[in-house]
């Protein structure tokens, strides 16, 4: 059941951007047929470099045993150890009334600024690039035994 309702919730995130162009009608899209809009958008940079340590900032979260939490500063840590292409693994460790600590595996989206990582004992993280030192990733968490969601804004450590 956990892998059908986390498929479903990724299945409804990479769905939002169509939805949108949808609701946005033709005012909004031009009078351009949509295929010649595609070929108008500009090519992605290059794929992101994600090694390294990167460091927590704010957070918000909800957690179904303790209710809203929310903080400000480095309340977690998370290290990318290896990327190939577009595929990176790492750990992520954080503290707080639910402290703990996951492995994950990840990738990067072909538009170089989305990637997804999913934990190895819990979780899926849904993340958004915001330059080369900075990203957000929100996360969730169905059911189990610490059922949450929330986001963490992330700066690489210097």
């Amino acid at each position: 059941m956990l892998k059908a309702v986390i498929a479903a919730l990724l299945t409804v995130f990479l769905a939002l951007p169509a939805l949108a162009q949808q609701q946005m009608g033709p005012q909004m899209m031009g009078n351009q047929p949509m295929g010649s809009q595609m070929m108008n958008r500009q090519t992605p940079g290059p794929i992101p470099n994600l090694v390294g340590a990167w460091e927590a900032g704010d957070f918000q979260l909800h957690h179904k045993t303790h209710g809203f939490i929310k903080a400000e500063g480095n309340t977690a840590k998370l290290v990318v150890t290896a990327q190939e292409g577009r595929v990176f693994h790492g750990t992520v460790e954080w503290g707080g009334k639910n402290a703990g600590k996951d492995s994950f595996s990840g990738v990067i989206d072909k538009d170089n600024t989305t990637f997804y990582l999913a934990g190895h004992t819990e979780g899926l993280r849904l993340g958004k690039m915001e330059g080369p030192d900075a990203f957000t990733f929100y996360y969730l968490v169905p059911g189990g035994v610490s059922p949450r969601a929330g986001y963490v804004e992330y700066k690489r450590a210097k």
